[in-house]
């Protein structure tokens, strides 16, 4: 165990974000979760501190230091994947330093996905279920104030050996929420040169203006998290987060996550307007952008859009086929992609295409025509980018969960084994993929890497800020690209002998170690 440290700071709450075993330069957004639940606290005077393990190179030490501060509790906030192997190893640490005194804290999409599960783990005292805002703050004054938590809606814990889920909160108004207290955190950590914006250097990812989507896309877990509803704050607040945040900060660039920005086209209007008005001179994207919604756009909406910044912007295309669109419940058809393809040409748009592969009943002659489809935007816009062809991946919660298990999905029965449950990699087991043999479980994984070599490779690296680290791995990189590209769209992705060293160095330097490149 390193060195104790003295605590210098008295800290109330401690809260922790893992490494999400993909962890450098722009890929590395503020702690968002974190920072949402901190608020409420911050407001009312209480002493948060924020430990981010991807930006923290002593984050062992600034852990066991503020441990030593005897908080009310440790919160912990992880993804279904990779994160939750980091956040256990952070809880092991925190269990040993307080001989288990100081509760665990359990919130974010997983543990509001499998409360009971995630509350069978030793690492694991309470969980927050959903929207953390106001539980997190009633948790924490009933810690601090040694009252029973029976009665705090959204909260789950164990009494007795017993699971206990008390009665759910209602979502939150998003007009009431508080400013997001930037001040926690070292926010110079999170500004980056982005992926897609060119020229830019100083880009915030700078959190939501809108929460939840009225959607049921099969592979999102929204529709369970957020109950398929769309919430939206004023176009006055919204200008406020944006404008407020740009200029306090200097920024060039901005990234909004809401997962539905561009719903109301005159709310996005407005809020554009604004930015107009304001004279901001940033470029800016958004998490993603329906296709159909995009299509109904009018020129003077776009060119309103493309005055204020959005040059950029995300869509889900998801896949090629339309029998597979139709699976998943998507709502388009490849011909809603291409028309958007084209219309974002012709207004001076640069589209961004996430698509997915792998899904239950899906064929390779169907992947086939997801490949076709990434190089067909390629050939009619040249300016189109992929971010990657994603493996599908089954998570709780999720429209096409019960599909999943049919076809033979075999989950995790226990917390800790959901850590490997994230296919970007290869699915050795089949417990992710069993409508898939061996070989055509290796073959997805291929194209995955394929994809994200091929088109997100360089865009990953530009955004490095180490000048030597950026220009060996560009020297590497620009034709492993070009190679990887017309691999995939040759369809040659059955044997990939460079894929399994590129996997083995990205398990060594990110996966599994605690170096942070930036």
């Amino acid at each position: 165990m390193p060195p104790v440290r003295k605590s210098s700071v008295k800290a109330d709450v401690v809260l922790f974000y893992p490494k999400t075993g993909m962890d450098f330069g722009a890929t590395i957004a503020p702690p968002h979760s974190l920072l949402a639940i901190a608020a409420p606290l911050h407001n009312r005077g209480y002493s948060v501190k924020i430990i981010d393990q991807r930006v923290d190179l002593s984050w062992r030490e600034d852990l066991i230091e503020a441990l030593n501060s005897n908080p009310c509790c440790v919160g912990i906030s992880s993804m279904t994947g990779s994160q939750i192997f980091f956040a256990i190893e952070a809880a092991g640490i925190i269990r040993t330093h307080t001989d288990g005194k100081i509760p665990i804290v359990w919130g974010g999409p997983h543990a509001t996905l499998l409360p009971e599960q995630t509350l069978a783990s030793q690492y694991v005292d309470i969980v927050c279920i959903g929207e953390g805002e106001l539980t997190f703050l009633e948790l924490v004054e009933a810690l601090l104030s040694k009252r029973p938590i029976a009665g705090i809606k959204g909260v789950a814990y164990r009494e007795e050996g017993k699971a206990i889920v008390n009665p759910a909160r209602e979502l939150l108004d998003v007009e009431k929420i508080f400013s997001t207290p930037w001040e926690l955190v070292d926010i110079e950590k999170y500004i980056h040169a982005d992926f897609y914006l060119r020229g830019t250097q100083r880009s915030l990812d700078i959190g939501q203006t809108s929460r939840g989507c009225p959607f049921q896309c099969g592979f999102c877990s929204s529709a369970t998290i957020r109950q398929r509803k769309w919430r939206a704050m004023s176009v006055e607040k919204a200008s406020e987060i944006i404008i407020g945040t740009v200029k306090r900060f200097n920024l060039d660039s901005v990234w909004i996550r809401d997962d539905e920005f561009y719903i109301d086209r005159k709310r996005a209007y407005n809020i554009c307007a604004n930015m107009v008005k304001s004279e901001l001179k940033i470029k800016w994207y958004t998490s993603g952008t329906r296709v159909d919604v995009f299509n109904r756009a009018t020129d003077e909406e776009l060119a309103m859009l493309k005055m204020s910044g959005a040059d950029t912007l995300k869509f889900g295309a998801e896949s090629g086929c339309n029998r597979i669109l139709e699976l998943m419940q998507k709502g388009i058809v490849v011909e809603d992609t291409l028309r958007a393809n084209l219309k974002a040409k012709k207004n001076g748009i640069i589209p961004i295409f996430a698509l997915m592969a792998g899904f239950p009943t899906e064929t390779f002659a169907e992947i086939n025509k997801t490949i076709d489809l990434m190089y067909q935007l390629k050939r009619e816009n040249p300016a189109a980018q992929f971010e990657t062809i994603a493996s599908y991946t089954a998570f709780p919660g999720t429209p096409l969960y019960a599909l999943a298990l049919k076809m033979g999905l075999k989950p995790p029965q226990r917390l800790e084994d959901w850590s490997g449950w994230l296919m970007d990699d290869y699915d050795l087991t089949g417990r992710q993929l069993p409508w898939f043999n061996r070989r055509e479980r290796i073959m997805l994984g291929n194209i995955s890497y394929m994809s994200v070599i091929g088109n997100a490779s360089l865009n990953a690296i530009n955004a490095i800020r180490n000048k030597i680290v950026r220009q060996i791995l560009k020297i590497i990189f620009i034709p492993l690209s070009a190679f990887e590209r017309t691999m995939l769209k040759a369809k040659w992705y059955a044997i990939r002998p460079e894929l399994k060293v590129i996997r083995f160095l990205r398990n060594k330097f990110l996966y599994k170690s605690h170096k942070v490149m930036r």
